[in-house]
């Protein structure tokens, strides 16, 4: 993971908490608006990058753009790995 990239996580760990507890509370949230059941944090962290892969295809040389979407890929390992249900 390049410097930058973790200075970012770093940063909005401090900033928001755990992307864990993050995107379960956005899951939640994102579920009641739809009328279904939660999404799980790790789809929302798909959704997230989705969104950044959609904003690389529009302007590829927006460099803060294809850093989220590392961001969110990276987050996305992270809370499967932590067994998230």
């Amino acid at each position: 993971m390049s410097k930058k990239l973790n200075k970012i996580l770093n940063e909005r760990q401090e900033q928001y908490g755990s992307a864990r507890d993050n995107f379960t509370r956005i899951g939640i949230g994102w579920g009641a608006i739809i009328g279904t059941t939660p999404i799980p944090a790790h789809i929302v962290a798909l959704m997230y990058d989705f969104g950044k892969t959609i904003r690389c295809s529009v302007n590829p040389e927006q460099e803060d753009s294809w850093f989220d979407k590392q961001g969110y890929t990276i987050l996305g390992q992270e809370i499967v790995g932590k067994n998230e249900p």
